[in-house]
């Protein structure tokens, strides 16, 4: 599972429910902008769903500028996962969390070193001057 997916995963997880809105449109301005990339399927999100995501837009203008983008990516990869998609992503956190600390760190090194040899071998080679 994509590291981004797991922020997102951890910040749904991490906020307290509120009431959802009945319909995208009774959404504060500042939500709609947040949660833009679910506006066509937000009023046939599940309720927790709609719930998590809230919870999420409460707490986007405190995070950092650096964090505030990259909650933006992992909101716009998260809504073009299906529902079946989403459940077995938090089935896959559910199971990571149950990993011991140490163990976690390991892997989380080893995702982070993939992503960095994947980004070194994605960069097209330099064209040498003529």
């Amino acid at each position: 599972m994509p590291a981004t997916v797991r922020l997102l995963l951890v910040l749904a997880l991490s906020f307290p429910t509120l009431a959802p809105a009945e319909s995208w449109q009774e959404l504060t301005r500042q939500q709609q902008d947040v949660l833009a990339p679910f506006a066509r399927s937000w009023n046939s999100l599940p309720e927790d769903e709609q719930h998590k995501l809230l919870g999420i837009a409460e707490s986007y203008p405190r995070l950092s500028h650096e964090k505030q983008l990259r909650l933006r990516e992992n909101i716009e990869q998260w809504s073009k996962l299906t529902q079946q998609q989403r459940e077995r992503a938090r089935e896959k956190f559910r199971a990571f969390s149950q990993v011991p600390q140490e163990k976690r760190e390991e892997v989380r090194k080893m995702v982070r070193e993939q992503q960095a040899a994947q980004a070194a071998s994605a960069v097209p080679p330099t064209t040498p001057a003529r």
